[in-house]
């Protein structure tokens, strides 16, 4: 058994988002905030501009960006427990990547106020995921929600039958 939390415990089918059209990181940040936030929430509009704002400022603390067009946005909020979501862009935006490509993946997590660890194992999971070219190609091939959601549970088990007793550092 491993340390790490699997991708099913961050997100499930309808956090997934393919093809998403947004023309900057702004416009990604919001669309992630409205998407996070209940509808029916009284206190709607705050709770996105608490995530909106939660976002920005961890950016300015330093580029989330992976490479590879890849970005793990990443904030604390004051939610229950980490929780993420996932965005296939449409086109790449510019991030501001170490390598100066377009981003087009996005994995979100908003993580608790008091929590110390899981983000840790979160960030690591989704780090082998997303460090793997095969695993770039199939989640850029999924063009459909279901289809995104299917290829991400397939790559997590992946990872969990090639090394087992991974344990966290």
């Amino acid at each position: 058994m491993t340390d790490e939390l699997k991708v099913s415990q961050l997100v499930n089918l309808s956090q997934m988002h393919t093809s998403v059209q947004v023309p900057s990181r702004k416009r990604l940040f919001q669309t992630i905030a409205e998407d996070l936030v209940s509808p029916s929430r009284d206190d709607r509009e705050e709770a996105i501009d608490e995530i909106y704002d939660a976002l920005v400022e961890r950016e300015r603390l330093g580029c989330t960006a992976l490479g590879d067009g890849v970005a793990i946005p990443h904030c604390r909020t004051d939610c229950k427990a980490i929780s993420g979501a996932f965005y296939t862009l449409a086109s790449g935006i510019d991030y501001e990547a170490p390598d100066e490509r377009p981003v087009d993946l996005v994995f979100v997590l908003m993580v608790p106020m008091q929590e110390q660890t899981a983000h840790i194992a979160a960030l690591q999971r989704l780090a082998r995921i997303f460090s793997q070219p095969m695993h770039l190609s199939r989640l850029r091939a999924a063009l459909s929600n279901e289809a995104l959601w299917q290829e991400l549970l397939s790559i997590d088990e992946d990872l969990e039958q090639l090394e087992p007793d991974r344990k966290l550092a």
